[in-house]
């Protein structure tokens, strides 16, 4: 067992989805179970219950009742990010909002509502779990005594290049370091993702637009080499869809919503067959 926190109080978030571009509103508040639970008129699910999809540049739950939360990331990447492993969400809307296109609006809002005390049983990998795929993406966990994260992108603009950031997580590092990154999209990339029918939401107050020539320093990172914490902060929200904390280093290499899922997949069936 380890200990966590669960929540005093609720915090509500209106806004837009990212992708859909529709009104979307979530209550965060506290719950009489451990565990992350959304709630919606065909009953309460745990997030562990849902069946995860990562193929529309963001992570969409599917829950036992058909229900569809879109963009699920940033905000579980908060709760779990924070510690907090007790928590009842309910979300009117297809989407969860984006508000800044970071974490940092959920943290600021839920640090003050934490209520010490929670015990939970971290997932603990007993062996390494790992696989790539054929655009020279990796990700894999080892054992470790604590949830570590070492995740490294690599791009062609000069403004994004390669980065790499590393370290244990805890609720104030994850506060100071990881949940201001905002989402990100080369200037390139937009026009494929509004044709996919992506993207409807997002403009210049969530999104961190990088020009393919754009020059590092013309860049206003909020935080040293933004774009890589921002993806290690999606890699967290996915993780998160375990439903416990992870004991275990994860190493991420170009990876995204696709692959972080399927590693989730295969902690679950590792677990299984202990």
């Amino acid at each position: 067992m380890t200990g966590a926190f669960g929540l005093k109080g609720e915090a509500a978030f209106k806004g837009v989805g990212i992708h859909t571009g529709a009104p979307s509103e979530v209550l965060v508040a506290p719950s009489e179970k451990r565990g992350l639970f959304f709630a919606f008129p065909g009953g309460i699910f745990p997030v562990q219950s849902a069946v995860a999809d990562g193929t529309a540049r963001g992570t969409t739950l599917i829950f036992p009742d058909g229900s569809r939360v879109m963009t699920v990331e940033h905000l579980l990447a908060a709760l779990a990010g924070l510690e907090v492993w007790s928590a009842l969400l309910t979300v009117s809307g297809p989407e969860i909002p984006a508000m800044d296109g970071s974490a940092e609006v959920f943290t600021e809002a839920l640090i003050p509502l934490r209520e010490p005390g929670l015990e939970v049983t971290p997932i603990a990998v007993a062996r390494e779990i790992a696989f790539g795929d054929s655009r020279g993406g990796y990700i894999g966990v080892i054992p470790s005594e604590r949830f570590e994260i070492a995740c490294s992108i690599s791009y062609d603009p000069s403004a994004i290049g390669t980065q790499v950031y590393e370290g244990s997580v805890s609720g104030d590092v994850f506060n100071d370091e990881i949940a201001p990154a905002r989402t990100f999209v080369l200037a390139s990339e937009i026009e494929g993702i509004r044709e996919r029918g992506l993207g409807l939401g997002g403009s210049a107050d969530n999104v961190l637009v990088i020009g393919d020539g754009d020059p590092l320093s013309s860049l206003k990172y909020r935080v040293p080499s933004e774009p890589v914490r921002h993806k290690a902060l999606d890699l967290i929200g996915d993780l998160a869809t375990l439903g416990r904390p992870l004991k275990g280093r994860v190493i991420a290499h170009r990876a995204g919503h696709r692959m972080h899922l399927e590693l989730v997949r295969r902690i679950r069936r590792s677990l299984l067959s202990h």
